[in-house]
């Protein structure tokens, strides 16, 4: 008997830590795309069209990088070149949909990195 009950509480801690572990849900990947993508509707003058595919390449790269960002924050390499690479299609893809203009200002404000607070670690902020 006790060694059910201890079982029963074992498996209880463990499906507990595994969803506190657990990366952002879509809801709060949709939030964040949603201020993300208004935040450039507001300095980039988008367009409805503009904004409705801003809104699909911001959420097609915090969708793939929600996974790897506790790897990215403890400096792993392959984490970061994951984080790159999703950063850089984004970034072609934001090309495409941009003006000439609206692209070049994106680079000056964003300094051609998103510029994303990941934890304060020992009182400093990482960005990546």
């Amino acid at each position: 008997m006790k060694k059910i009950i201890f079982t029963l509480i074992a498996i209880g801690m463990v499906s507990m830590s595994t969803m506190s572990m657990a990366a952002m849900s879509l809801n709060k990947v949709r939030q964040e795309t949603r201020f993300l993508t208004d935040k450039m509707a507001y300095e980039l003058d988008l367009s409805t069209d503009q904004y409705n595919d801003t809104y699909e390449i911001n959420y097609d790269f915090i969708y793939n990088v929600r996974y790897i960002m506790d790897d990215v924050i403890f400096g792993y390499d392959w984490a970061l070149d994951r984080y790159y690479e999703y950063l850089d299609i984004r970034n072609d893809d934001l090309r495409w949909v941009l003006e000439d203009w609206q692209y070049e200002q994106f680079l000056i404000q964003n300094t051609s990195t998103v510029q994303l607070s990941l934890k304060e670690i020992h009182g400093d902020s990482v960005y990546i």
